[in-house]
């Protein structure tokens, strides 16, 4: 087999009159056909073969050329409504991909039209010629374009609506909401550890001062199991002594793993309100390169001014409450050798055996009952503040609020 061509031809432009917006693609057609090699010679002599298959081949590229001309023509009309409708960068970019996925199609059935063309013509032709009737061909179709794109005129396009750092601003909103969760488990946790240390106050005191009489301390032991056992009422024992001093250590664990996990999303926070700035001032950017005026750097300077001003009092708010976790977490951690000391003394009030117990009695004479310095309340307090501080900061990330503020004064103020 001898391989003919019938159609090269590359860079085929589509007309661009009346298309404000798109630029068409250039395409390349290629048409190429196998003979069988009795007949090359004959081919490359015979004016009407090649006048069969090139009249076919170049109506199916006129046809090919005339649908993708049709098609951008009617995108370009649906980009200039969107544009004056203020459609977003990325929505214009989607109708774009819509387009030349269009266009892809539109070669693809080229592609076998060709094809399908010059073997009905190849048909038509042995018809005429009774001695090519015994030969073969086949054809083989190649319709590539470049893809379509947006114009450089579209200066308009940076007069729609900014979506820079919109993403960040919803991953703030989640943060946020993060923070708040946390703030409120702490607040439990030091509520519970408020109440806990009351109880372990209480029940501590008496069971050291039970300690302290002779007979009584393994009597109360006794007694305390069979109400809690048999009638369902708690009375103050070792074992409920060790309980409630459990309960702290555990809650007091847990407590300061929460603010160090509130100490980064806080954190997170602010290194999503850098990465809006960044993601908003390099929209701007672009919008400005596109937008018909000489002085961008002016514009720039003012929406970067005007978007500082807009989260300056985010990024305080922010602030104040990582050093209220800072604080928090320092007063915390003031309890940490009490609870330990308290720990040991929980450890001491167990049931003695007869000759260690007179020692444990002599050791309580110089015991200290205070545990006051574990304040609850106080940590609850200051996680309940925060976490309402946290909620009031929401919405000063309104995207619209933080956007109007910014361009205020500029080139794409809405006013």
């Amino acid at each position: 087999m001898a391989k003919y061509v019938i159609m090269d031809m590359k860079k085929v432009p589509i007309k661009t009159s009346g298309l404000i917006h798109v630029e068409p693609p250039e395409l390349s057609f290629k048409v190429v056909a196998e003979l069988d090699k009795k007949m090359e010679k004959g081919a490359e002599k015979d004016p009407l073969l090649q006048q069969e298959f090139q009249a076919q081949a170049k109506e199916i590229l006129d046809q090919t050329v005339k649908m993708i001309e049709q098609k951008c023509k009617v995108f370009d009309k649906l980009f200039d409504d969107m544009i004056k409708k203020g459609a977003s960068v990325n929505d214009v970019k989607k109708q774009l991909t819509g387009l030349n996925k269009a266009i892809s199609e539109d070669m693809k059935v080229a592609n076998k039209a060709a094809e399908l063309g010059v073997q009905k013509a190849w048909q038509n032709l042995q018809g005429k010629k009774k001695e090519w009737k015994k030969f073969k061909i086949k054809v083989a179709a190649s319709i590539v374009g470049t893809l379509a794109g947006l114009g450089a005129s579209i200066a308009a396009m940076a007069t729609s609506p900014f979506s820079g750092g919109a993403g960040a601003v919803v991953g703030i909103a989640g943060l946020i909401k993060s923070g708040i969760s946390l703030a409120k488990d702490i607040n439990k946790l030091a509520i519970g550890i408020d109440t806990a240390n009351t109880q372990l106050e209480r029940n501590l005191k008496f069971v050291e001062a039970t300690a302290k009489k002779k007979g009584l301390y393994t009597a109360n032991e006794v007694g305390a199991g069979i109400l809690n056992e048999f009638i369902g009422i708690a009375q103050p024992s070792i074992k409920s002594v060790q309980d409630a001093a459990d309960t702290i250590k555990a809650k007091y664990a847990q407590m300061i793993v929460k603010m160090h996990e509130l100490s980064k999303v806080l954190n997170k926070i602010l290194a999503q309100q850098d990465k809006l700035k960044k993601e908003f001032l390099s929209e701007a950017a672009k919008k400005l390169k596109k937008y018909p005026i000489k002085d961008t750097g002016t514009q720039q300077k003012k929406i970067e001014a005007g978007l500082d001003d807009a989260l300056s009092d985010n990024y305080k708010k922010v602030q104040s409450q990582i050093d209220k976790v800072q604080d928090m977490y320092g007063d915390a951690r003031k309890w940490a050798n009490t609870i330990k000391d308290l720990m040991k003394r929980v450890a001491q009030v167990e049931l003695k055996d007869s000759k260690g117990l007179k020692v444990f009695r002599e050791a309580l004479k110089l015991a200290s009952a205070a545990t006051g310095v574990l304040d609850g309340n106080s940590i609850a307090t200051t996680a309940k503040d925060l976490g309402l501080g946290l909620g009031e900061s929401l919405g000063g990330y309104a995207y619209d609020k933080i956007t109007s503020k910014a361009l205020d004064g500029t080139v794409f103020d809405a006013a």
